[in-house]
């Protein structure tokens, strides 16, 4: 298990680096230099982007707990992933300072929707892939 963890760790650190650059290339290519980024906000928006790519390589291992149903688990997951966004949206400045409860809900509920619609995405992948090999295994059980 505990080489499990650990794998789970250094993929999430992964994806976070994977999506920090893939930020700073949207940030240049969509804003056209028009938003700065100063030096001291990079440590700030790595360090959220590997908390949340953490948070939800370490939430999945739910999906190893065999005793609870899976749309409990699929529920579980979900709302550490969001807290988990919410948070590294906090500690790498996603929220701006001073601009009032209506903007921060904005980005928060931004971030939420696009987190949800890459999940449903990787969850229909990951279920079709599922079902094709069942039903390679059946083929190969009736043989």
């Amino acid at each position: 298990m505990k080489r499990i963890i650990i794998k789970k760790i250094v993929e999430g650190m992964l994806y976070g680096c994977a999506m920090f650059v893939l930020a700073l290339l949207m940030i240049d290519c969509v804003f056209d230099a028009s938003l700065t980024v100063y030096p001291h906000q990079y440590s700030r928006i790595i360090f959220g982007a590997v908390c949340i790519g953490i948070g939800f390589m370490l939430s999945s291992l739910i999906y190893e707990e065999d005793r609870l149903p899976f749309f409990a688990r699929t529920l579980i997951h979900l709302l550490i992933c969001a807290f988990t966004i919410l948070i590294a949206f906090i500690i790498s400045g996603g929220i701006p300072d001073g601009t009032g409860f209506g903007t921060g809900t904005v980005f928060v509920v931004t971030e939420l929707a696009v987190g949800a619609l890459f999940w449903l995405v990787s969850f229909i992948c990951f279920f079709r892939e599922a079902r094709k090999l069942k039903k390679k295994l059946l083929e190969q059980g009736d043989n």
